[in-house]
C-alpha cells in the first residue's frame, strides 16, 4: 500500500527491471541508436598467469619487450592505439582455490582470492613497464579514469579477473568461480568497444590449435580442453563491439604485434 506522501516519477522504467527484454529491446544493435564505441582505438592485451608471468625472466621479459616496442606510435588523435595490459592468475591462485575448496569456502569467496594473485601479476607487469610511464590501475580507476590515463602514458596496466567477488555464483554443481581472467578481459574489452582483443598464452597452451580459425559454435563442439575458458563461448556471441579475438604464443617474438595489426596469427575465435 502506497503511503499518501509517496512521490512517483514517470518514466518507462517505472516498476519494472533492467532484464526486462522489451524495455531493452531498443537498445539491441541494428536499431536507431547502436552502442557506441568509448575506446576505438583500444587494443587490449591479456597475460595468462601460469603461461606467461609464472615462466619467469626467459618469457615474460621478452613480452614485456615486445609491448614495449609498440609504444612509439602516435597518440589517438592522430591515428594511433593505446593498450590495456590484463593479467591473469597463475600457479599461486591455484594453491590458493584447492586450499579454500578443502575449507568449504563459497564460489564468491575463491574469486576474490584468486583474483588477488592476477592483481599481484598486474603489480609485476607494470614494474616492468615503469620507466615508460605505465602503472597499475585497479578496477575502479579503469571504469572512470583509464581515457585520462592513456592520454598522458601509452598503455596502462590491469587484472583480467571481473570484480564479481562475492557475487560470483557456482554454475554446473561446482564451487569454482567460472568467470575468471579470460570471461572478464572480454566484457572489459568489449565494454570500451576496443579495437581488438589478444590472449597470450605460451606453445603447449596453443598445441593443435596454432593456425586454427573457429566459430562459437565450432569450438563448443570440440572435445578436450581449449586455448581459453569455455564461459567465453558464451560472453562472446552476446558482445556488442568484440566480435572475434586472436590468442597467439607469446614465446615467439612478433605474434603479439601481428595479432594488434590484424594479421591471421596463432587461434582465432570467431562468434557465429
Amino acid at each position: 500500500m502506497t503511503a499518501p506522501d509517496t512521490k512517483d516519477v514517470p518514466s518507462a522504467l517505472m516498476r519494472q527491471t533492467l532484464l526486462d527484454q522489451e524495455r531493452l529491446a531498443a537498445a539491441e544493435p541494428g536499431r536507431e541508436r547502436p552502442p557506441r564505441r568509448l575506446l576505438p582505438w583500444l587494443d587490449v592485451v591479456v597475460l595468462g598467469g601460469s603461461t606467461i608471468v609464472d615462466r619467469g625472466g626467459d618469457v615474460l621479459l621478452g613480452v614485456v619487450e615486445e609491448l614495449r616496442s609498440t609504444f612509439t606510435g602516435p597518440p589517438p588523435a592522430e591515428g594511433g592505439t593505446r593498450l590495456l595490459i590484463l593479467t591473469g592468475a597463475g600457479v599461486r591462485a591455484r594453491h590458493v582455490l584447492g586450499v579454500g575448496l578443502d575449507l568449504g569456502l563459497p564460489a564468491g569467496a575463491l574469486a576474490g582470492l584468486a583474483a588477488t594473485e592476477a592483481e599481484q601479476n598486474g603489480h609485476l607487469v607494470a614494474a616492468l613497464l615503469a620507466a615508460d610511464g605505465v602503472s597499475y590501475l585497479p578496477h575502479g580507476s579503469v571504469a572512470r579514469q583509464l581515457p585520462v590515463h592513456l592520454a598522458a602514458a601509452p598503455a596502462a596496466v590491469s587484472t583480467g579477473y571481473p570484480p564479481y567477488g562475492v557475487h560470483e555464483f557456482p554454475t554446473g554443481g561446482g564451487r569454482l568461480p567460472v568467470h575468471r581472467t579470460d570471461a572478464g578481459a572480454l566484457l572489459l574489452a568489449d565494454a570500451f568497444g576496443a579495437r581488438s582483443l589478444t590472449y597470450v598464452r605460451d606453445t603447449e597452451s596453443l598445441a593443435g590449435f596454432e593456425g586454427a580459425s573457429l566459430t562459437t559454435s565450432g569450438a563448443a563442439g570440440h572435445d578436450g580442453p581449449l586455448p581459453v575458458d569455455r564461459v567465453v563461448l558464451d560472453l562472446l556471441p552476446r558482445a556488442k563491439h568484440v566480435r572475434s579475438f586472436a590468442v597467439v604464443d607469446g614465446t615467439e617474438r612478433g605474434r603479439i604485434s601481428e595479432a594488434r595489426a590484424g594479421r591471421p596469427t596463432g587461434f582465432t575465435l570467431r562468434a557465429d
